[in-house]
Parts: C-alpha cells; structure tokens; sequence
C-alpha cells in the first residue's frame, strides 16, 4: 500500500502495528517513520485542525510523536517518527512469560527500568498538566521505553486526543486504564482522570498486578470485572476491606516503599471516585524520586534483584542482608539569627539544618547517581545525574569515592561549615573519601554543595 502526502509525495507502507478507536497506525518502508490513517469519521478539515493544533503545541519530538506530514490519500493522517529502538510499556506486564518470573523479570530490566521509567513518564505527564494539558488515554500501548534494560528513555505514541483540560470530551479511555467517571460517561477527561491511568499503569508495572482486579473479581463472575472497574470494589491493597486482596504478581511490600504506597491509597481508596482526592503527577514525580532512592541491588549473586530496604532491611526474595547501608542524606544550610545579649544586636549566620528532606541509600552493590531533582535545581532538566557515590574498599578500608557528572563542580566542607577553620574544596574530579562512623564529631565530618556558603542551598551528607 502507498499513502500520499499534501506535497503528492508518495511513501511504502511496510506493515501494520496497531489499530485504535480513532484509525490505523503503519509502519513505512524506510522504518524510520510510521502514519497514521484516521478512520472516516475523520474528513480533511477535522484532521488538519487537528494535526495544526499538536504542531503549535511545539512539544519534543524526541518524546512525543509528533506529526511531521499530513497525509491525503488513501485517508486523512499524518506522518510521524517510528520509536526505533523501543518497545510498548505493556512488554513490561506479566503476560505469556515462558521462563521463570525471577528471570524474565531481570531481562525486562526488574524494578530499577520500572521505577526509572515511570519517574520519566510523570515527569513527561507532570509538563503536559502544567501547561493545562490532558492526554485522554494513557495505556501501556501508548507508551514506548527503551529495549534494553539499562535504558529508561521513554517516547508517547498517539496524541490524537490531546486537548486542554476545558475541553468537553467523553469517553476516551483504553480499557481496564480508564477512571470510573470516564467509563460511566459522568465526566470528560481531565488532568485527574490520567493520574488515574498512571497509577494503575504504574501498580501493574511495580507489582505485576492490576489494582482492581483481585482474587475476588478474577476469580468471580464477569460482571465483579465492570464493577471493579467502575470503582464499585475495593482496591486489591485496602487495609478496611480485604474482599479483594490478591495472591498473583509480586508482593507489594517488597517492591514498593510506604511513601509510595500512601499515594496508591490516596488514588484507589478516597481518589477512586473522588478526583479531586487523587494525587497529582507532581506528587508522583517528587515520591517516586524518593522511593527510588531507597532502593538497594541484593548483594547474593543467585538473586541480584533490587527491592526497597527501609521496608525489608534484607532482601525479601533471598533473605541476604547487606553488609553495610550508607545514607546520604539531603539537609538545608540555612540563616539563622540570633540576639546578641551583651552587644543588643541581631547576629546572622549560617548552619546545617538537622531536619532530612531525604534519604539516598547506597551499599556496597548499589552505587548511586544523584540527580539535580534532589537538590532542588530549577535551571537544570531534573532527572539529570549530578554525581556518583559508590564505594570503594582500599588498604582493608572502606571508603566512598565521589564522581562529579555532566560538568558539574561540587565543593566539600566541614559539616560545620567554615567557623572552625576548615576549607572548601573544589570537587571536579573523582574523589574518594574515608567513611565516618555516625559516632565520630561533626569535625570529622562533610558536607558536599554546589553553592558558595554565604548562600541558602540544599547540600548532602554522608552518615
């Protein structure tokens, strides 16, 4: 088959690699490229509004498939890049695995491609919400992520209903992904109705279950299905109702740490007919950083997963126990101020925070990258890695080698800042520093900042 542009300019088809509810997806000839065929509900003058509409959006097209061409002939469509190199985010579900799950969950990247996925998924979502911005139909399907498992790039397919917020539209929704106001009709598709899609995307990808669909429904007759998913059951993890627990997929606590899990609550128990109740996909962003944070690589090499320590303090799936856990952990150098009694004056200085605003993990199989969203950076894209924390073992001691990234400069200092004498030092190569038993005074002690000290600044320290 060939499809024609407005140019008549002709292109190959090569293949078919998917249908939806609004028209046809192909791949071409050149596999660099695929279109798009609206069905025929769609006549010329709907397609080019809508193809002109996500053109002045001017979003990036290294994320979104955004349309290059309009296509003319043999129906209305448009041209846009292929996801080479990507698979759908629905490879990443627990559907016709032939091996063991332990090993197809390593293949397909285990919980560290999971978490770094989604941590990229609500950022991409969080920017569409901010400018007012719904995408309609969040699906795995939609979704496109890296092959390989160390890679976390991901890509968003079909923006054919991508509208701002005030705009009236029913009934868009994929499936077992849509929220109960949009399944019923009750309400259009708003930014709170895809922060449902995410977080059932987003449960499914963690533990390898849906959130609604327990042993109850599954188990039951076809019709607990349609009340399930019109938020007429209880979520499979509701602590008040266990009609609906679940015995399949991975266990909740071993992949997901309770700062994550308070969201999920909040989106399936008071969110789940309430949209207003759901947390927003900043909230997503901001405690899915945490949550990763948390997580530790087992040390026994027969396991190798990764699960979430603060919950286990030991692997849950092989019960190892790391030798030693690291927390580095995020503070504010703040001003003070303080009366002078003898001079009747105010005093300003600076000092460390004791309050932590998080916690990085790292042990001696999980070396760490922390990126500019821990620091609170407003200038630098916030998934960008900052610095590398590993450590290292050295004449019988450990010690932790530090690796400024992307350019950066960091400065250490004593944890008590300057007062007592000490000097900051410019941190632009890798370096390795003793490890400080929690005991040991505060002299002995670092702190590592991107800032001069005379400014207000989130800094790190390693206990």
């Amino acid at each position: 088959m060939k499809v024609i542009d407005s140019k008549n300019i002709s292109y190959n088809v090569l293949e078919k690699l998917g249908e939806g509810s609004q028209g046809t997806t192909y791949l071409l000839e050149d596999k660099k490229h695929i279109v798009k065929l609206f069905n025929q509900s769609f006549n010329e003058t709907e397609s080019k509004s809508k193809i002109n509409f996500l053109l002045n959006l001017g979003l990036d097209k290294k994320i979104f498939s955004v349309p290059l061409r309009q296509i003319t002939q043999p129906k209305n469509g448009y041209i846009a890049e292929f996801a080479s190199g990507m698979q759908p985010l629905s490879n990443l579900k627990l559907e016709n695995v032939k091996e063991s799950l332990a090993e197809w969950y390593l293949k397909t990247g285990g919980l560290s491609k999971r978490y770094n996925v989604l941590i990229r998924l609500a950022a991409i979502l969080r920017a569409l919400h901010s400018k007012g911005l719904a995408y309609c139909d969040l699906s795995p399907n939609n979704v496109f992520v890296s092959e390989k498992a160390d890679l976390f790039n991901v890509f968003l397919i079909d923006l054919d209903n991508l509208r701002y917020k005030t705009s009236v539209v029913h009934n868009i929704y994929t499936p077992f992904y849509g929220a109960p106001e949009v399944i019923s009709n009750n309400s259009p598709n708003t930014t709170m109705s895809d922060c449902y899609s995410f977080a059932v995307i987003a449960y499914e990808m963690l533990t390898l279950n849906h959130p609604l669909i327990g042993d109850y429904v599954s188990d039951g007759e076809p019709e607990l299905e349609e009340q399930a998913l019109l938020g007429k059951l209880p979520w499979v993890d509701n602590e008040d109702d266990t009609t609906n627990e679940r015995t399949t997929g991975l266990p909740t606590f071993n992949v997901i740490p309770n700062r994550l899990l308070e969201l999920f609550r909040r989106n399936f128990e008071v969110g789940l007919n309430n949209p207003i109740e759901r947390p927003t996909m900043a909230e997503w962003f901001d405690t899915l950083n945490l949550a990763n944070n948390e997580l530790l690589k087992c040390g026994n090499q027969n396991c190798d997963l990764i699960y979430p320590f603060n919950n286990n303090k030991k692997c849950p799936f092989c019960g190892h126990t790391p030798k030693k856990v690291t927390r580095i952990q995020m503070r504010r150098w703040e001003e003070t101020e303080s009366f002078d009694i003898q001079t009747h004056e105010i005093k300003s200085s600076f000092d460390l925070e004791s309050t932590v605003y998080d916690e990085i993990l790292m042990d001696e199989n999980t070396p760490k990258e922390i990126a500019a969203f821990n620091f609170l950076l407003t200038d630098i894209e916030p998934m960008q890695s900052l610095l590398k924390v590993e450590y290292l073992e050295e004449n019988n001691e450990t010690k932790i080698r530090l690796t400024p990234l992307n350019g950066v400069k960091f400065y250490i200092s004593p944890r008590k800042g300057l007062a007592d004498g000490g000097k900051s030092i410019l941190l632009n190569t890798p370096t390795k520093i003793r490890v400080v038993d929690s005991t040991q005074s505060d002299k002995q002690k670092y702190m590592l900042h991107l800032k001069d000290l005379s400014i207000p600044q989130r800094v790190l320290t390693i206990d």
